[in-house]
């Protein structure tokens, strides 16, 4: 069995393998995509484009369709491994949305990331979205909280709704060889439901009862981190994540309310390098978390909780480390790129078109 999978513009599964070979990227493909293989799903990708001419062209196809990836899809369809495929899997609505909208070729299987905050959406693309939703054969989200309103909003039907658990490369995110620096906290984040200000006045709460707390911030947004406090970072840590994650003696994320599961990617990182988490309560991060086992969990907005969470796990190293271990093992039973691929396979399965 052959899936044809199409990702945003941006993703070159070619140069991956080399990418990952240096140490630069997780995976062999993004999202190891290529661990379908292990379970009876062999895959094909669309390759970007070539060429300043066709890119400047779907470049401008793209910013005229909010992000949709017009050009690319129809550009694919002259594909024949795409066409001979038993589905077409796309990991988000740019490309999902366009493959399912083309005329012909496999069932198409979609993951949703964004279509729970259509506020931000013109009409258009609303009415394309939906028709392209009632064609997909298969719908996946990474985050439980997504369902009720992919159901009820939008009106997809259970029996094709599926969760998928986000799954990370636990080779490539381990805990490093080095000593954890027990003043440090650590956290990333850029997506708009992050509450970074939360998360800073919680850390300078737990300076004042646990003399040299320290915060390590990596984000693009505008926060207002006191020098005194801690250091900001700037850009992708790239490579250097899996040191930033495993030499903090916690990786905190504080959150806005939210569906998204705005935080995943960073708190399972944290635990694939043996570190704790403490993180905001949220519905997009059922099933991913543990309270009490591989960390912390606490109400939104609640600078006091937050700082006690966190505080407990600086004054109590052992209890940390006890935590991280745990989640590290948790993590590779049920949260890894494998897992993810044999939920994905199953979907797949089950839509694929008769031979």
């Amino acid at each position: 069995m052959r899936a044809w999978v199409e990702l945003i513009h941006y993703l070159d599964a070619a140069k991956w393998p080399a990418r990952n070979a240096t140490g630069e990227v997780p995976n062999v493909t993004p999202f190891g995509i290529d661990e379908l293989s292990r379970h009876g799903v062999d895959v094909a990708f669309r390759q970007v484009l070539k060429g300043r001419i066709p890119n400047a062209i779907a470049r401008r196809v793209r910013d005229r369709a909010e992000g949709l990836e017009w050009f690319e899809a129809v550009a694919s369809q002259y594909n024949p491994l795409r066409r001979s495929a038993d589905v077409v899997l796309c990991w988000d609505e740019y490309t999902g949305i366009p493959a399912a909208s083309l005329p012909g070729g496999p069932p198409v299987i979609s993951g949703v990331q964004l279509l729970t905050d259509p506020e931000a959406r013109t009409p258009e693309f609303l009415r394309r979205a939906r028709k392209a939703l009632d064609r997909m054969d298969a719908v996946f989200v990474q985050a439980k909280g997504m369902i009720p309103v992919m159901r009820d909003e939008w009106n997809v039907p259970e029996r094709k709704l599926r969760f998928v658990p986000f799954g990370i490369d636990g080779d490539w995110f381990r805990p490093i060889d080095g000593d954890v620096d027990r003043t440090l906290v650590a956290s990333v984040g850029d997506d708009a439901h992050r509450d970074h200000e939360t998360l800073i006045k919680a850390v300078a709460d737990v300076r004042r009862r646990v003399p040299g707390t320290r915060l390590e911030l990596a984000t693009q947004l505008d926060v207002d981190l006191p020098g005194s406090l801690g250091v900001l970072h700037r850009g992708h840590l790239g490579r250097k994540r899996r040191q930033f994650y495993g030499q903090a003696n916690v990786v905190a994320v504080a959150t806005q309310p939210n569906i998204h599961g705005s935080g995943m990617s960073v708190i399972l990182e944290a635990m694939a390098c043996g570190r704790p988490y403490v993180v905001t309560a949220s519905a997009g991060l059922d099933g991913y978390l543990k309270h009490g086992h591989d960390g912390l969990v606490v109400p939104p907005g609640d600078v006091d909780m937050f700082a006690s969470a966190v505080g407990a796990l600086m004054a109590d190293p052992e209890r940390a480390d006890a935590m991280g271990k745990a989640g590290r093992a948790r993590l590779e039973r049920e949260l890894t790129t494998d897992v993810q691929a044999q939920h994905l396979a199953e979907v797949i399965k089950e839509v694929a078109r008769p031979r």
